[in-house]
């Protein structure tokens, strides 16, 4: 299992990267499932910044024999550039 930290952005979104790059053929309870893959989605608790902001935290757990590969793409499209 390769398991993803990702912040300011919602499970949703990333649903929809999945579903356009490979398909999704299951989606419910917060896990969705492709050819080989399965992605399950964990809300973790929020960090607190200096000024008090609470930035959202989501864990993506991908488990399957496709697993590397999936894992690879959604760490691609979490990146954000710095600045």
């Amino acid at each position: 299992m390769t398991r993803l930290e990702v912040r300011l952005l919602p499970a949703r979104q990333l649903i929809g990267y999945l579903q356009a790059e490979y398909g999704v053929t299951n989606d419910a309870g917060g896990i969705v499932t492709g050819e080989g893959w399965s992605a399950r989605f964990v809300d973790g608790e929020p960090v607190v910044m200096k000024t008090g902001t609470k930035v959202p935290v989501l864990f993506v757990e991908v488990e399957g024999e496709r697993e590397a590969e999936v894992a690879a793409f959604l760490a691609r499209m979490t990146m954000r550039g710095g600045g």
